[in-house]
């Protein structure tokens, strides 16, 4: 047996402030959009990282609204998913927070790798050293769902570092259900 393929548009919004080589989210909206259904997430910070408001369209029983806000209020403090990777690419760093995507809360821990040599030929349109970063799941909780099993195990990136920022290269996706990998095929730098 194996997962049917969809198409989909997935768009993410995010406001927020940088304090300390952390990003601090204030706003978060996450769209998705398939042929299956549409899910999204919308999400209000406060500068400490107390949730203010949280939408999401999982339409939820009474007991599931109980364990979010249980969970919610046991954690306090929180980033969202694409601040925490952005802040990779910017500053290199963990964030000091649990990130909550709408669904999920969880922790991501980067651990530093060998570089790596991208020859000429390899799918990315990079050719020369990359280093790496393994970035993992140490803590994983579902909001709505007690025991909740996270599939991703981990992500690879391999990066270069080009006028003061980190550039993904590649992502190795690696999943209990499948593996994935993420070229880059073209860039380009504005200078303002």
């Amino acid at each position: 047996m194996t997962d049917k393929i969809f198409k989909y548009k997935s768009t993410t919004h995010i406001e927020g402030i940088i304090d300390n080589n952390q990003l601090r989210p204030l706003n978060y909206k996450s769209k998705t959009k398939s042929s299956r259904q549409d899910v999204y997430s919308n999400i209000t910070f406060n500068a400490m990282g107390q949730i203010q408001e949280f939408d999401i369209s999982k339409q939820l029983d009474n007991d599931q609204i109980l364990q979010q806000e249980k969970i919610i209020n046991e954690y306090q403090y929180f980033s969202d998913p694409i601040s925490q990777l952005t802040q990779y690419f910017l500053f290199g760093v963990d964030t000091d927070r649990i990130i909550i995507d709408g669904l999920n809360i969880y922790s991501l821990k980067s651990q530093i790798h060998n570089d790596e040599l991208f020859e000429e030929n390899n799918p990315s349109v990079y050719t020369g050293i990359a280093k790496s970063l393994n970035i993992i799941f140490p803590f994983f909780q579902g909001l709505h769902k007690t025991d909740k099993k996270n599939n991703l195990e981990e992500i690879k990136m391999y990066y270069i570092e080009m006028e003061n920022f980190f550039i993904p290269v590649q992502y190795d996706i690696k999943s209990k259900k499948f593996g994935a990998k993420l070229y880059l095929k073209n860039y380009q730098i504005n200078n303002p």
